[in-house]
């Protein structure tokens, strides 16, 4: 812990003496030419390119901030039995419980799930399979991530599988 504590602070320090260099640089050429009308602008025009970069630390170092996660997409995925195969979950039929498996981006999730961390304005495909007692009535499924911190609800409707001697 005092190693990444002293490495962070380290860190730090030499990130701060190179961004105060350019600033002290561009006051001793503005200070040497103050007559001259181009090298003033030249001299706004460098710090206002200095002042854009200005940010946190992890602005920084990574060049843009961390996406916050209120700006990422959730995906909240149930099944049910649909008793009289309207497609609409109706209150006497009931959930189903780690009876689905539904796969998005290459994970695979029993159902019912919460997926956290979508991005914002993507696509994805969702693939799920049933189990020996019930399958879904649809196989995939597309969903859309459109505002940013959207929370999508999705209850996949299914049927039960005959019974085999």
């Amino acid at each position: 812990m005092r190693n990444y504590i002293k490495q962070l602070t380290i860190l730090f320090v030499s990130t701060s003496i190179y961004l105060s260099f350019p600033l002290v640089l561009c006051a001793a050429e503005h200070d040497t030419e103050l007559n001259t009308e181009k090298d003033s602008s030249a001299f706004t025009q460098n710090t206002t390119s200095l002042r854009e970069k200005k940010g946190n630390i992890l602005n920084i170092i990574l060049d843009k901030s961390p996406q916050v996660s209120t700006e990422r997409g959730t995906l909240i995925v149930e099944a049910y039995y649909d008793k009289n195969n309207n497609q609409q979950w109706d209150n006497d039929e009931y959930d189903l419980k780690g009876e689905i498996t539904c796969t998005l981006d290459n994970i695979s999730y029993q159902i019912p799930a919460f997926i956290p961390a979508l991005d914002y304005n993507a696509r994805y495909k969702i693939s799920c399979q049933g189990s020996k007692h019930y399958q879904p009535t649809k196989a995939q499924k597309n969903v859309l991530i459109s505002r940013r911190g959207q929370i999508i609800n999705m209850a996949i409707p299914c049927h039960p599988v005959p019974y085999q001697h």
